[in-house]
């Protein structure tokens, strides 16, 4: 399975672009206070050129640590978004069982970043906005809760759009 590169020698700036838009948001009201809107809208300018991702939103950053840490978030920035590439059923069902087994040979700093990007690569190729369900609540998907990676992965494939 190819694995996405990033500029590692980016990381440290994107990370401090990202702690210091979200503690401007978690201290601010950076919609009602104008130099604080204007601080973080230059934070954003920053995070697109240094990560060269017209579509990030450093909005999405707001209380990051409250779900996982700086360096993975860091690392998921520096993710460009995927693309569809029409990836095969024995593609996808290698994809999801490495995603579901946390099967992938990068560092162990960057296994939550990349499992996260190949969530959403899985999302891109599947169609299903809500694939994180089918592999973390299988419930919520419409299986067993104990539902079994044969079972999770059929029932993706045949919901895929």
């Amino acid at each position: 399975m190819k694995y996405p590169k990033i500029d590692e020698s980016k990381l440290a700036e994107v990370m401090k672009i990202i702690d210091t838009a979200a503690n401007l948001m978690a201290e601010k009201d950076c919609e009602a206070d104008m130099v604080a809107k204007q601080e973080l809208n230059t934070l954003q300018k920053q995070l697109i050129k240094v990560t060269g991702n017209p579509k990030i939103n450093i909005r999405d950053y707001r209380r990051y640590w409250a779900a996982t840490n700086l360096e993975t978030v860091g690392r998921s920035a520096l993710y460009l978004p995927p693309q569809k590439t029409g990836l095969t059923d024995a593609q996808l069902t290698e994809l999801i069982r490495r995603i579901f087994e946390l099967d992938f040979d990068v560092p162990k700093n960057a296994l939550e970043a990349t499992n996260d990007y190949f969530l959403e690569v899985l999302k891109v190729e599947t169609g299903l906005d809500n694939i994180t369900d089918y592999i973390y609540w299988p419930e919520e998907a419409g299986l067993n809760e104990d539902a079994s990676l044969d079972e999770i992965t059929a029932k993706i494939l045949a919901d895929k759009k």
